[in-house]
């Protein structure tokens, strides 16, 4: 059995900006849409505010009036035969937040704006009408019609135009520093994950391991996966690094009870091919899940052969 998203323990501050870091298939969305009640748990808890989250209608209607998901594809999370002022008039009307079609108006006016969007201008098209820069926008300006605290918004600049990525970026942090919106970023590229957040942690198969500030994470990363990203991110200037000094090894996933990362470290001890190591913090803030960088590591460094 396959577990996608496995023991994860982490905190989501108030008025933060979290970057959920990780190759594709390592748990990000999944985990992503466990806390906004798309997908329920099969173990485990959701907390909001100290108050454990239910699955049952009313509770999810509650939870999504507090918390919302932006996409990461802005061409299929439209209806295409719904102007945008109908798309957007929907989330208004079902959670009852505005007495009247006038108000309903001005709500779908305000959102558009804050998202750099005119009604005048794109009111009455369709989404296909619009660019992919400006349906991400709309994914955005629908998110927060409903004046929600947390927005999850999963790699919402991947299918975008490089030219257009900055824009959204600069939109969801000017979001956060105006109004104080909390926002779970998950991206693949450790470089949007440091300009656009205070915090990273790092997911592997299902696991968090590695969590700190981005200066931490970035600066003076512990977890050998974690330099493995580093080192395959490409650059504009300069000698591409993921080219030499890459360590890549390849053996045995070792037992049932192993680190994940056994199979791939080059840190490997023999520790790690039979017991899993967690999350402990190394140093004040900067938390990994290695036997060899943690606090309590193993001490005899005997690597396997």
């Amino acid at each position: 059995m396959i577990t996608a998203v496995d023991g994860v323990n982490l905190d989501l501050m108030r008025g933060e900006i979290l970057s959920l870091v990780g190759e594709s298939g390592s748990g990000k969305t999944t985990l992503g849409r466990t806390i906004i009640g798309l997908e329920k748990p099969t173990s485990g808890k959701i907390l909001v505010r100290g108050v454990e989250q239910k699955y049952d209608r009313k509770s999810l209607r509650k939870l999504w009036k507090t918390t919302q998901m932006v996409f990461q594809d802005p061409y299929s999370t439209f209806n295409p035969l719904s102007t945008i002022t109908e798309t957007l008039a929907i989330p208004i009307r079902k959670f009852g937040i505005a007495k009247d079609e006038s108000e309903i108006e001005q709500k779908i006016s305000g959102a558009l704006t804050r998202t750099g969007l005119n009604l005048s201008e794109i009111g009455d098209k369709y989404p296909t009408q619009l660019s992919g820069g400006q349906r991400q926008r709309l994914a955005i300006a629908r998110a927060l019609i409903v004046d929600p605290e947390v927005i999850v918004a999963d790699e919402p600049v991947s299918m975008l135009d490089v030219s257009l990525r900055a824009g959204i970026l600069d939109l969801l942090v000017s979001l956060n520093k105006e109004s104080g919106l909390t926002i779970l970023f998950i991206t693949h590229d450790l470089a949007v994950a440091q300009n656009i957040s205070k915090r990273i942690a790092v997911m592997y198969r299902g696991e968090i391991v590695e969590l700190g500030s981005a200066a931490q994470v970035i600066g003076s990363s512990l977890h050998p996966y974690t330099e493995l990203l580093l080192k395959s991110a490409p650059r504009l200037k300069g000698e591409q690094s993921w080219v030499r000094n890459q360590t890549l090894v390849s053996r045995p996933a070792g037992n049932k009870n192993a680190c994940k990362y056994f199979g791939r470290c080059p840190l490997a001890v023999e520790k790690c091919g039979v017991s899993h190591p967690t999350l402990e913090m190394a140093e004040p803030g900067h938390y990994v899940s290695c036997f060899v960088r943690g606090k309590s590591n193993v001490g005899e460094i005997n690597h396997p052969s």
